[in-house]
């Protein structure tokens, strides 16, 4: 059902965006004006911030010249202004992005805590908190995890936080906003998640899948209720409406589900339950901070092996220049990618339009091949042909992409880190490669 409810929201995002079949490229400033859900437009433009961040780190570490004037920082200023105002997005990137924020705000509503820790800790195990504030403007949703957060690292005059302090710590913020009124601030958050999926559908959302909601109440430690519904899922239910929702969470019984579920209900009645409770933006939910105790920071070493480190820095430029040289001259002007952006483009421009798929297991190679074993399949390359094996045999990006999923789910793999971002990317290049986009017959089967 997720899946479906993805493919519809970026389905419908695309045909606002792309109004003419030529376009190669979507501005930042013409994305922003389009009516088009916030959290989307909000992730492209924290996407450009990350470019802008990575540009300006270039001039903190030069130590030739002094950046940091008045008068030259001012001119710095509106020299990134500009580019944040002029910055566009390759039809290829557009897409891969788009995906990526219409899942991870999905993720987010469904089960806060995890994706938030996994989004934050990327690549490392410990993070300044202004890393955690610029990570959660990704996010308008669920104000009260920003409040809470902020109130808490000014309360305790933190500057850097742990991963494991940091799921702590919004497990106790959610702890806290719920211990008030548990029925009502649980409802409010189901009128979130039908939100958005009633938004992706353009339609009411009469019923909701039991495995999303068991998803939404586990990562809340939501004990009582996360029980009652593996009850219902023993007896075959895989969805619910929203009457018996609200009925086996008020009562904390599923005794008289049965009844509910057999005497068919109006129409009205089953909307009645989420309209009339407060959204959650509105609510706030009250956290108190002051008494939040957190673990002692514990960070294990990380294993350094210098060898493969000097071979692998060798593998980088080796790569780079090969992307340099295979790089068409009109690619040249996306100054902002980063090297996995980069390599992914080179991979996709070696995949003719009139060949058959290509097999990922060539397209896995050098640097980033020896990183995806070691970081993503525990040095087990057995491990990784296999999954590729399955990859290969699908003949499509959704397909491929929902085995990734639940690929990395099932190891433990955080999907937004370095290693796994760079084997989504390098494997949707083999379903999209970039001149598939020019042809208006390949483009009619894309969008």
């Amino acid at each position: 059902m997720l899946e479906n409810i993805i493919d519809a929201l970026i389905q419908r995002i695309k045909d606002v965006v792309v109004t003419d079949k030529k376009m190669t490229d979507i501005p930042l400033a013409y994305l922003m004006t389009l009516k088009i859900p916030d959290s989307v437009k909000h992730f492209f433009d924290q996407e450009v911030e990350l470019w802008i961040r990575e540009e300006e780190e270039k001039f903190s570490t030069n130590e030739r010249f002094d950046y940091d004037t008045p008068d030259v920082r001012m001119l710095i200023d509106k020299i990134f202004d500009h580019l944040k105002q002029n910055s566009r997005f390759h039809i290829t990137k557009f897409n891969q992005l788009l995906e990526r924020a219409v899942k991870l705000e999905m993720n987010y509503l469904i089960e806060p805590q995890r994706t938030l820790t996994q989004f934050i800790f990327k690549d490392n195990s410990i993070v300044s908190t202004i890393e955690v504030y610029d990570t959660l403007k990704y996010f308008f949703k669920y104000e009260y995890y920003k409040n809470a957060i902020s109130d808490y690292f000014n309360t305790k005059y933190l500057r850097e936080i742990s991963q494991d302090q940091f799921a702590e710590l919004i497990a106790k913020i959610d702890k806290n906003a719920f211990s008030e009124n548990c029925f009502e601030t649980t409802l409010q958050t189901v009128k979130a998640i039908s939100d958005f999926i009633g938004e992706a559908l353009e339609e009411n959302v009469q019923v909701l899948s039991l495995d999303t909601l068991l998803h939404a109440f586990k990562d809340r430690k939501l004990d009582t209720y996360s029980k009652l519904f593996e009850e219902l899922k023993t007896k075959g239910i895989i969805e619910i409406s929203l009457a018996d929702l609200e009925n086996v969470l008020r009562s904390e019984s599923i005794e008289n589900f049965g009844e509910s579920v057999e005497e068919e209900k109006p129409k009205e009645e089953t909307q009645l339950v989420l309209e009339e409770i407060k959204d959650i933006e509105e609510s706030k939910p009250k956290v108190e901070v002051e008494d939040i105790e957190l673990s002692e920071m514990r960070v294990e070493p990380e294993e350094v092996e210098e060898e493969e480190e000097e071979e692998e820095e060798y593998e980088e430029e080796e790569e780079l220049e090969e992307v340099e040289r295979a790089k068409p001259e009109a690619d040249v002007k996306a100054s902002g990618a980063k090297v996995a952006d980069e390599l992914a483009d080179f991979v996709a421009g070696k995949i003719k339009s009139d060949e058959p798929l290509e097999n990922i297991d060539e397209l896995i190679a050098g640097r980033v091949r020896k990183k995806i074993i070691k970081k993503l399949f525990k040095k087990n390359e057995s491990d990784l042909q296999k999954f590729i094996g399955v990859l290969n045999d699908q003949n499509s990006w959704k397909s491929a992409s929902i085995l990734i999923d639940e690929e990395f789910y099932q190891r433990g793999i955080n999907p937004y880190s370095k290693e796994a971002l760079q084997f989504s990317d390098i494997v949707y290049t083999r379903f999209f490669p970039k001149d598939k986009y020019v042809g208006e017959d390949e483009y009619e089967n894309k969008f």
